[in-house]
Order: structure tokens, then C-alpha cells, then sequence
């Protein structure tokens, strides 16, 4: 067998050698000899110390126990019949086998030894030798044997941790990079490509002012000039980046800087006294999407998402500021209260989509007629408000007034149909007709409404008629204690539905009156006067006992896992007494906590919110749940999912609107959901009129809905019978 060909076929074994050792035991030993005597004599001395021993009487011999088995060692013969030591050492190292030779030959010539020497062998003895003059070489070549394979594994290991440092350094999502003293990049990895669009190659070697933006390069400057190490280094210094595509804008990067710190050693760690400064590294996060969206919350927190102009929040801001400085420059300020005329009739005979596009239109309009410096605000609904500081005289609110109502005249377009509408604006001037922010609100609001009396499409000033026909307030207020005694109230109940099985998942609990002249009156009809006039309190009791009734029957009834959802008001929720006897009533009901969901909407903590805080957590800790109503339309929303455990997120119906109009894609809504299945709480999207708005939200990962598509508020009587003709369908589906 001629040494090449058996070389081919042991090319995997040198591939797996360092692994092999790695896993310790014994050296293995291979000798080869002809001679049989002097084969055992070489046998019987190494026998004993430690070594695994392998013997081949021929060249043949010894390349096919080459081909079986790692060695770590082969004592070899050089003269031997069928092939020389010599070709067994072609072998070895035509295949690349890791292995150290020592030559034991009889041959006295010059050149036998000068060719082991050149096929690279650890040693050369000339037989006769000496036992230990042998015994040395062996434990010498194990040992240089040992130390070549730890520093290939060293090498490998060290291969392997640059390629997967690498790998990460230019998989991060982060620009990676080091600069020279003088700010030159020495390494910046491909993510600096992708973000930008500069080539990584043709920046080595360029300052960091040609990516910063030119109004940052002085704060680039001063953050890259520091020098600074360990606690007192610059982190999270926010800069601009430019982009190479002019098309593109500039993105903002959060950059967390520290300095590398040699001496003319070493590298010292950070801090190292006397080290000597030689350059920066760090990471730069792009924080652009991060920084618009922190914008864009910021923005909504403060603005009426539908008319884009400034909310209840940011009015208030800037009265409380506008009246600071009126009383400061002795100066008259005045306060529009605008709400629009029959906008209910509109907007619920052709939809609340087009009475959206509407208050779009009627907002523009009377953006138009403000000063610079003015403030016009939506407060909600068809209420806006309108802030005249710096006001010279009284009558100046009236030319403005009968601005807004010449520009509302014209007729407004919507959907290709011609629509008309007025506006009723109370004014209330500072400091004749109030001194402070709500007082001036309030007058202004009961100017509008007296302006409503007279006939709507008109302004007016808050004097004393005004407050005197807001005495007449009192007389509904008299029926509305007149309704508690007459049992003219009820709890109509409105089902939430599981839009994949079309079931009734829970029912929210609506209030109304049955008055006895204007007929079935909604809850937004008259709580609010109840709210002014100091009625919740008595309305919520009465609430609180028909609910636990009617919860009660149901339950009686069969439908143990019907959910019930209560509304509450911040003044319920200010009181004690109002928990307690809802908490007590449960219990008299047998009603399980976890079966009753309490509502709450933005002002719900506007009145003692350290009671309503607390409450509400208490509540919460004996089992029941927690609702945001009305999500996303004000500007404490955010903050309750860190106040209060809360259980439930409702989609505000205003959003719920918008779907279906043009565009296809509904940010506000997708946000609302995405935080919903972040923090694995429970959705809920209310107003839901048609099949197109069912469709999108269930495809986007909202399944339960509230909405006149499914079931308007229903009475007990005809609650019960649709939950009955469900539960004998399911039934009927089981059957079946």
C-alpha cells in the first residue's frame, strides 16, 4: 500500500484531534519496529508509566494504526522491509496528522538523520540508547505535544470569539463605533450603512462632525471632548444624525459614550491614574420613531384628536396663565362658550361620521376668526371655548362673536350634502364676571344656554337674567327627585358581544328616565344636571340596588358567567359610604366580585383622588374588576394603567367612528389594542354601528364589542329573553 493513498481518507481525523485531547485520559503511544525483541524490549520499558501502548511490526502496519487512531507519539523505526520510516513521516504529514515522531533508527549515516529531521521529527536516537536518555525525549515531545494543542485550542477559541463578537457587533441595531483622540472614527460597524446610508469603509478615517447635524456639532463637541471615565462619562446624550439620502430626515440618536484609556503598556481599565487618553467608543441608538411617538402623545395629550385644536387640558393651562396676567397688568380678559345648535338632531339622524367631518369643518371656520394669541379649544361634543386675552373693551367680544356666527352661516358640505348649522356663545368677562377659571367657565356656560332659551343662533353675556334662569335649572332638578320617588328611573342594559361566537359576553348598566312629559330620557340628558346639582349620590344608590337585582335575577336565571359593568362617577367614587353599600349589596345578592366591572373615565379622580385612588385599589384587591372608559380621549388615560390594576380597556366610540371613513388604517385604534395585548388585559370597543367597523376591529385582535350593530340598551324583560333564545341556540349547536 503506497502512503498517498491512504491519506485522503484520514484528512477528517486531524480535523477532530483537539476536541479528542480536550476530553484528557492517557497519552497514546505507537511503536513501530521490525525486530520483534527490540519491538517488545520498547514495549516493556515505556509498560507501566501511565502510557496507552500500541505496537506495529511493519511500515504498513503502522500507517493502517494510523488511520484507526489518534496518537500522540510514534516511536518509529527507520529500517524496515516493505516501506522506511521515512514514507511512514510522508504519510503522516501528507495527512495533516497532528502527532510527534521520534526516530529510533540503526542507521549510522548522516542523511537518515537530516531526512527525519526535514519530515519534521521531535527527536532522533540512534539504537543502541539509553533507557533514560529516551525516557526524556518521550516526556519532552508529550509535553511540547501538550502545549501545541492547548494554543491551538487557544487559537480556535479565540477565532471563534472574534467571529461571534463580530457577528453581534454588526447584528446590533445600535451604530457601534471608536474615534481616535482627535475624533476620527478608527471602527464603525455596517448598522451606520443601514440607518444613514454612508459607506462604513469611507467613514474610517473621517471626524464624527460629518454625520452630526449642524446645530448639534457644538453639543457633539463638548460630549466627545470630555475625556471623561467610568461614573462621570457622558450617557444618553441625545444628537442628530444627517442621512446621505437628502430624500430621508434627520434622525435623532441616543448615544452612550465612554473613553478608552491606554498607558505605554497596557490598556488600563477606566479611570486608571496617569493612563494616557487615545480615544472614544460607544453606542448610538436611533431614538427617531421613539422621540415622534413621545411627540405625538405629548401633542395628543394636550389636542383634541378630531379638530386638532388645543383640549379641556390645555385651555385650562392657558386661562389659568392668561388670568395671572391680567391681574397683574389690571387688563380685562373675556371667555367664549360656544356649543352648536340642533348638532344632536344632526348628527343622529345622518351618523356620527358625518357629524365628526362636521366639527372638522365648523373648528376651521372659527380658527379662522381668532387673533394671534387667542386660544380656541374643543372641550368635547359641540362645545368650544374660545380665550380672548389683552381684551381693551367689552365690545370687542361681541365683534368677535358675531364673527363666528357670520362664518358659521354659510352652509358646510359634508359628503356631497349641504348642511346647516348655528351656534349658541355665552361670554363671561374678567374680572366683572368672575375672578377665577371655573367661575368664568361656568358663567359663560349659563350665558349659552340662556342665549339657547332665546331662540339659539346668538351670543350673550353672563348679568344677573342669566343667573336667574339658571334658577329654573332647580325645577328639574325638583322632578329629578320627584323621579327617585316615583320609580320613573331604570336600568336598561346594553350587551357586550363576543364577535367570533356572536354571544353575550357582559352588559354595561345604562340609566334612564322615564319622564313623564319629554318621554324615554337618555342618561346624558339629565346626569349631568344630576352631577351639578348634587343628585349622583342619591341616583347612584338607587343605581347601585336595581343593578344588584336585576344581577341577581339573571344569575338566578341561569347565566353565571354574565358579566355586569357599572359606571361611576367621581362623585360615587369620592365616598365611602357609596363602596361600602355597594360592596354590602353584593354580598346580599350573592354577586361574585369577579362578575362586576366598575367604569371609570378620565375625571373620575378630579374630586379627592387620594379616596378615589386608594378605593378603587381596594375594590380591585377583593376581586373586582377595573374598566377604563372611553380610552384614549383624555389626557390621564395613559396614566391609570400605572395608578390602578386595571382589567379592561374600552375603545372610545369616537375612534370606533372614524373606521370605515377614507384610509384604511387606524393608528389610534391599533395603538389602543397593541397596549391592550401588551399589558394582557382585556379590550372592549364600544360603538360599533356597522359590520365594516365589526370586521376591522376583530381582524386587528379587538373580539368583544358594544353597539347598536349587535343590540342597542335593552330593558330587563328583553335582556332576559335574548339571553334565553342564546342559551337555547347554544344548546340546540350541541345537540347537533
Amino acid at each position: 500500500m503506497k502512503p498517498q493513498d491512504l491519506t485522503a481518507g484520514l484528512s477528517w481525523l486531524s480535523a477532530t484531534e483537539d476536541s479528542q485531547e480536550a476530553a484528557g485520559g492517557p497519552s497514546r503511544l505507537l511503536l513501530v519496529d521490525d525486530e520483534p525483541k527490540l519491538l517488545a524490549s520498547l514495549h516493556a520499558l515505556l509498560d507501566g508509566r501511565g502510557f496507552a501502548l500500541t505496537t506495529a511490526s511493519s511500515g504498513s502496519a503502522a500507517i493502517a494504526e494510523l488511520g484507526r487512531a489518534r496518537f500522540d507519539l510514534v516511536l518509529l523505526d527507520l529500517g524496515m522491509p516493505d516501506m522506511s520510516g521515512h514514507d511512514v513521516m510522508d504519510f503522516i504529514n501528507a495527512g495533516r496528522i497532528t502527532t510527534e515522531v521520534i526516530v529510533l533508527s540503526g542507521h549510522t549515516g548522516i542523511d537518515a538523520a537530516i531526512g527525519a529531521i526535514n519530515r519534521q521529527a521531535y527527536g532522533y536516537l540512534r539504537k543502541p540508547y539509553r533507557q533514560d536518555e529516551l525516557l526524556n525525549l518521550v516526556r519532552n515531545a508529550l509535553e511540547r505535544r501538550k502545549l501545541a494543542t492547548e494554543n491551538r485550542s487557544l487559537f480556535a477559541r479565540l477565532a471563534h470569539s472574534e467571529k461571534m463578537y463580530r457577528f453581534l457587533i454588526d447584528s446590533s441595531p445600535d451604530i457601534i463605533y471608536t474615534l481616535d483622540p482627535e475624533g476620527r472614527f478608527t471602527y464603525i460597524n455596517r448598522r451606520v450603512t443601514e440607518l444613514l446610508g454612508f459607506d462604513r469603509d469611507a467613514l474610517i478615517g473621517a471626524p464624527y462632525t460629518m454625520l452630526v447635524h449642524e446645530d448639534d456639532i457644538e453639543r457633539a463637541r463638548y460630549v466627545f471632548n470630555e475625556r471623561r471615565v467610568g461614573e462621570r462619562a457622558s450617557r444618553n446624550v441625545e444628537l442628530r444624525l444627517k442621512c446621505q439620502d437628502p430624500a430621508k430626515d434627520k434622525r435623532r440618536f441616543e448615544t452612550s459614550l465612554r473613553t478608552i484609556s491606554f498607558n505605554s503598556i497596557g490598556l488600563y481599565d477606566e479611570g486608571e491614574p496617569g493612563a494616557e487618553y487615545r480615544g472614544t467608543y460607544g453606542i448610538a441608538r436611533d431614538v427617531t420613531e421613539k422621540r415622534r411617538a413621545e411627540e405625538l402623545i405629548t401633542y395628543q395629550a394636550y389636542h383634541d384628536i378630531l379638530t386638532d385644536l388645543p383640549n379641556r387640558a390645555l385651555f385650562h393651562d392657558r386661562l389659568e396663565l392668561a388670568l395671572a396676567h391680567a391681574r397683574r397688568k389690571n387688563q380685562h380678559l373675556a371667555l367664549m362658550f360656544i356649543d352648536l345648535d340642533r348638532f344632536k338632531v344632526i348628527n343622529d339622524s345622518l351618523g356620527h361620521l358625518k357629524g365628526d367631518e362636521l366639527l372638522r369643518q365648523v373648528a376651521a371656520r372659527l380658527k379662522r376668526g381668532i387673533r394671534k394669541g387667542d386660544t380656541l379649544a374643543r372641550l368635547g361634543g359641540d362645545e368650544f371655548v374660545v380665550l380672548l386675552p389683552e381684551l381693551e373693551e367689552r365690545e370687542f367680544a361681541a365683534v368677535v362673536a358675531e364673527k363666528f356666527l357670520a362664518a358659521l352661516n354659510a352652509p358646510f358640505l359634508v359628503d356631497g350634502a349641504e348642511l346647516h348649522v348655528s351656534a349658541s356663545i355665552g361670554i363671561a368677562v374678567f374680572p366683572e364676571d368672575g375672578d377665577a377659571s371655573n367661575d368664568l367657565i361656568r358663567h359663560a356656560d349659563m350665558a349659552m344656554y340662556s342665549v339657547k332659551a332665546d331662540g339659539k343662533n346668538g351670543f350673550g353675556f353672563y348679568d344677573r337674567s342669566v343667573r336667574d334662569a339658571a334658577h329654573d335649572k332647580v325645577a328639574l332638578e325638583q322632578e329629578l327627585r320627584r323621579a327617585l320617588q316615583q320609580d320613573e328611573l331604570e336600568m336598561y342594559y346594553q350587551p357586550q358581544v363576543d364577535a367570533g361566537s356572536g354571544m353575550v359576553a357582559a352588559v354595561e348598566a345604562l340609566m334612564r328616565w322615564n319622564h313623564p312629559r319629554r318621554g324615554l330620557l337618555s342618561a346624558g340628558e339629565f346626569l349631568p344636571l344630576a352631577e351639578e346639582m348634587g343628585l349622583m349620590v342619591a341616583l347612584s344608590d338607587w343605581m347601585v340596588t336595581a343593578v344588584c337585582r336585576d344581577f341577581a335575577r339573571l344569575r338566578a336565571e341561569g347565566h353565571d358567567a354574565l358579566r355586569m359593568c357599572i359606571n361611576l362617577s367621581p362623585t360615587c367614587l369620592g365616598r365611602e359610604e357609596f363602596l361600602r353599600k355597594l360592596w354590602r349589596t353584593m354580598q346580599e345578592r350573592q354577586i361574585p366580585p369577579a362578575q362586576l366591572e366598575l367604569e371609570i373615565t378620565e375625571n373620575i379622580c378630579i374630586r379627592n383622588p387620594e379616596v378615589a385612588i386608594r378605593q378603587l385599589n381596594q375594590l380591585s384587591s377583593l376581586g373586582v374588576r377595573i374598566a377604563i372608559d372611553d380610552f384614549g380621549t383624555g389626557y390621564s388615560s395613559l396614566a391609570y394603567l400605572q395608578r390602578f390594576a386595571v382589567d379592561t380597556l374600552k375603545i372610545d366610540q369616537s375612534f370606533v367612528r372614524e373606521i370605515g371613513q377614507q384610509g384604511s388604517h387606524f393608528p389610534v385604534v391599533l395603538a389602543v389594542i397593541s397596549i391592550a395585548r401588551g399589558l394582557g388585559i382585556d379590550l372592549v370597543a364600544e360603538g360599533v354601528e356597522s359590520e365594516a367597523q365589526a370586521r376591522y376591529l376583530q381582524q386587528a385582535g379587538c373580539r368583544i364589542m358594544q353597539g347598536y350593530h349587535f343590540q342597542p340598551p335593552l330593558p330587563l324583560a328583553k335582556l332576559q329573553a335574548l339571553l334565553v333564545s342564546e342559551t337555547a341556540y347554544a344548546a340546540e349547536a350541541k345537540l347537533a
